[in-house]
């Protein structure tokens, strides 16, 4: 019997890359109007890709930084400007920062019917949000949704031990549920993260498809229990649980 539905946020709930899109937009035209000598497109890749952790191996330096999120992007804001020969206060890094934060937040917001879902499944399910990030940057996306009124519990990557794909985190969701993990599905975007925490944990396990093609060549080391392209299909794939 299912009892628990677990769900990621971001790329699976909530449109994130399209708030990153709008977020980057309002970076670059505030970053092109304060320093017309700036490669404004070439900072905004580097910039989002650093946010990513992408940039880790090449700024070991940051590395340091990301007990603090906020200070790490500051940082990483200032290091990308140098980089351009390109001096910067750190008062002046924190206004960029802030620039990137407010265009996100603008735009944040979940997918389409996604609301629908939930209010039509919290009816029968107890709904747990398990999201992986700082809290410098999901609370204020939880925030922005009002996540708390649309399910039963968030838990925070970020103020646990561990993050997804972490034993811990799947047994704390069940436990706050008060149920067994065949009594439960997760559903989320990152086959890493997602699937195969869930998988771990004996979960059944719901994939959101992105379509990217660096997700399918790992789907031979991690499968998915079902694959869904939107999150409103999560309706059809309890449906074919249940059978």
């Amino acid at each position: 019997m299912l009892k628990a539905i677990f769900l990621d946020m971001d790329e699976t709930l909530c449109a994130t890359s399209v708030a990153d899109k709008q977020a980057l937009a309002t970076l670059k035209d505030y970053v092109q109007s304060q320093f017309p000598t700036l490669n404004a497109d070439v900072f905004c890749q580097r910039y989002i890709a650093g946010v990513y952790k992408q940039l880790n191996d090449e700024f070991p330096q940051l590395v340091t930084l990301l007990d603090n999120e906020l200070l790490f992007r500051q940082t990483l804001v200032q290091t990308l400007f140098a980089q351009q020969q390109i001096s910067l206060s750190f008062e002046q890094a924190v206004a960029i920062q802030a620039a990137f934060d407010d265009g996100r937040m603008a735009g944040f917001d979940f997918f389409p019917e996604v609301k629908t879902m939930l209010s039509s499944l919290r009816q029968h399910y107890k709904l747990v949000v398990i999201t992986n990030g700082p809290v410098f940057s999901q609370h204020p996306k939880l925030a922005a949704t009002t996540m708390n009124e649309h399910v039963d519990y968030i838990i925070v990557g970020g103020e646990e031990p561990a993050e997804k794909p972490a034993l811990s985190i799947f047994q704390k969701a069940l436990d706050w549920v008060g149920c067994q993990p065949n009594e439960a599905l997760h559903m989320g975007d990152s086959l890493a993260a997602d699937i195969a925490g869930a998988n771990g944990a004996g979960i059944a396990s719901v994939w959101v498809d992105t379509g990217k093609a660096s997700d399918h060549a790992k789907l031979s080391q991690i499968t998915p229990t079902y694959i869904v392209t939107q999150p409103q299909q999560l309706l059809d794939v309890i449906t074919q649980h249940f059978a």
